[in-house]
């Protein structure tokens, strides 16, 4: 299974259409002319650590931002009301790669609400493995003669 920011993206984009109806989701937040509602998923950090057995823990930190007309007199209302209906979908999530389907745990879930929108942080933690026939170092062998 491939694992890729675009396709957590898709994956949370198929999730939530149903609970937030009519929320365009996109990959980052550099798309022009988007209306709201609009939601967007940025990668804050990711990192890796070995573990036994020849598997890694990759753990990246996720900021999926709600965004509605700043102008609107029940702003607060409605991205409190969203942020519960993220908490409610978000403990688990079916990921696909297109190929393969897994469910993934959304961990160390918080919701902040500011000026700018609804920031929904959470971190994803998934045991990957190294392929086995990565190529890690090549010796090349060399028969050179000199001619006279």
């Amino acid at each position: 299974m491939n694992f890729t920011v675009t396709t957590i993206a898709r994956s949370l984009a198929a999730h939530l259409a149903p609970v937030l109806p009519g929320v365009q989701m996109l990959e980052d937040p550099a798309q022009q002319g988007v209306e709201p509602p609009c939601m967007f998923l940025q990668q804050r950090y990711s990192n890796i650590k070995p573990h036994p057995g020849g598997r890694w823990l990759r753990t990246v930190g996720i900021d999926l931002t709600y965004l509605l007309d700043y102008n609107l007199p029940d702003l607060q209302q409605q991205y409190s009301a969203a942020a519960e209906t993220l908490d409610l979908c978000m403990e688990v999530f079916p990921y696909t790669d297109g190929t393969d389907t897994a469910l993934l745990r959304a961990y160390d879930r918080k919701t902040d609400i500011d000026s700018d929108g609804l920031h929904y942080k959470f971190e994803l933690r998934i045991f990957v493995e190294k392929p086995e026939d990565a190529v890690k170092m090549q010796t090349l062998h060399i028969d050179q003669k000199v001619d006279e």
